[in-house]
């Protein structure tokens, strides 16, 4: 089976690989990582002129639509409404079933019967025959791989000055996570920590750096410092003269040798993730680090001449206060009095998702949120000298993402005629407790998270 890629250009949409229309295809799918992601998606397929329902589709020659990627693994039911089939949770175990019954459909051509087929595997949702009048009716299974040193990939297959990550050979090395965070979709919905192990990796990434030709490595997980083998894959990684950089740092498991290691690869920037000013918010958020350790790491990186620090900020955590809000600002001021690095804050409004031990935690809102964003900027420009870099996340961007969050069939469904129709307008999102209700039956749900009464 071949594949090709498409981007979202003008129509209309041709392959990156063969320059063929979209419309050409039997077969469309998409990798889908977040919420905003859903309505590019949908109009991407009504501009390439294909029915966006299901039923739609059935005659006409039109193509299956398909899907899979981080947000199956949170509420799939924001992509029901459209997808002839959803694969749920890593996809790597499930696929040679999908890849099969797809093959089988371009002989017979019953698009039912690929619906019944692809439902042979619980890990794969299809939307038109498990979800009746809105409601599940079978329950699924979120595919986790558990033994992730098999034939799987686990670097990138290209790389390209002009990609987003330019040419950097990108090396997963873990899934699931360990910790706790009390706001975050990793440890409920992702599954428990897997690892790597460096021998695996070892063969896999002689290979692909002798054929990428790649300027640096960057390893992705979910939190760097959890990675059993970083020091024999630091090793290596030096050996190879190869630059590196790290998805995700978290203070308290960052060592002086990941740091050396950033520097010595020409790495002038580090980016962690306090989240709050007051140990007590961070703390209550799952993270058990102070300030004095992030002044401490800071400072240890600053000795290895790295200049410039991006941080993490949520505002509108459960529990938060005025002092919270004021606590970031002077955090940022103790760290530029001690250290004198540059400082980028990034601060997103916290939004409550299926699957965490927040959920039902109440979402701040527009006006809450300026209201914080104004004292924060107050506090920030008050800064007589090396004032921080403020990055604010659109409050209205973080309304939707909370509100589209919680879809269930029947919101998908009103976004893709909403979008189908060329129409604009809030579609309000889903009661919270229906759309867990909805998710429980289809087996979802982490073990923190209780089912709705």
């Amino acid at each position: 089976m071949a594949v090709e890629r498409f981007f979202a250009s003008p129509v209309p949409y041709r392959s990156v690989d063969s320059d063929t229309m979209l419309e050409r295809f039997r077969v469309v799918t998409a990798s889908v990582s977040f919420e905003g992601d859903v309505p590019s998606f949908f109009k991407w397929l009504s501009d390439g002129g294909i029915p966006l329902l299901p039923e739609e589709r059935e005659t006409g020659g039109f193509p299956v639509v398909g899907a899979g990627g981080a947000l199956t693994y949170i509420n799939p039911l924001i992509l029901s409404s459209v997808c002839d089939f959803i694969i749920l949770g890593d996809g790597m175990d499930v696929l040679p079933h999908t890849v099969s019954c797809l093959r089988e459909y371009s002989s017979h051509g019953d698009r039912r019967r690929l619906w019944r087929e692809l439902a042979e595997d619980p890990r794969v949702l299809v939307p038109p025959l498990h979800l009746v009048g809105g409601c599940v009716s079978a329950q699924r299974q979120v595919g986790r791989t558990l033994q992730l040193d098999g034939p799987y990939p686990m670097c990138s297959v290209w790389t390209s000055p002009r990609g987003a990550f330019g040419d950097t050979l990108l090396v997963e090395l873990q899934r699931g996570c360990m910790r706790n965070c009390r706001y975050c979709t990793l440890p409920g919905c992702f599954g428990r920590i897997r690892f790597r192990r460096f021998g695996f990796l070892k063969n896999t990434m002689d290979a692909a750096l002798s054929a990428t030709g790649a300027g640096q490595v960057g390893l992705v997980t979910p939190e760097a410092g959890d990675y059993i083998d970083m020091g024999p894959l630091l090793d290596y990684l030096d050996e190879k003269q190869e630059a590196v950089s790290f998805a995700s740092l978290r203070v308290d498991h960052l060592t002086e040798r990941m740091i050396d290691t950033l520097a010595r690869g020409g790495r002038h920037s580090i980016t962690i993730a306090p989240e709050a000013g007051r140990d007590e918010l961070r703390f209550a958020c799952g993270k058990k680090f102070t300030n004095d350790l992030v002044l401490e790491k800071l400072a240890l990186a600053r000795d290895h001449g790295i200049d410039q620090v991006k941080m993490y900020f949520m505002i509108g955590l459960p529990g938060e206060t005025e002092e919270d809000i004021a606590a970031i600002p002077d955090l940022c001021s103790r760290i530029i009095a001690e250290t004198g690095q540059n400082l980028i804050l990034s601060v997103n409004p916290f939004v409550p998702k299926p699957g965490t031990p927040w959920a039902r935690e109440e979402f701040c809102g527009l006006a809450s949120i300026r209201g914080k964003y104004e004292q924060l900027g107050a506090g920030v420009r008050s800064f007589k000298k090396k004032a921080p870099q403020l990055r604010l996340t659109s409050a209205k961007e973080a309304q939707a993402e909370f509100d589209a969050a919680w879809y269930s069939h029947e919101e998908s469904r009103a976004l893709a005629l909403q979008i189908e129709n060329g129409k604009k307008g809030k579609i309000c999102r889903s009661d919270r407790d229906k759309t867990l209700r909805y998710l429980l039956q289809l087996g979802y749900l982490g073990q923190q998270e209780k089912a709705p009464q």
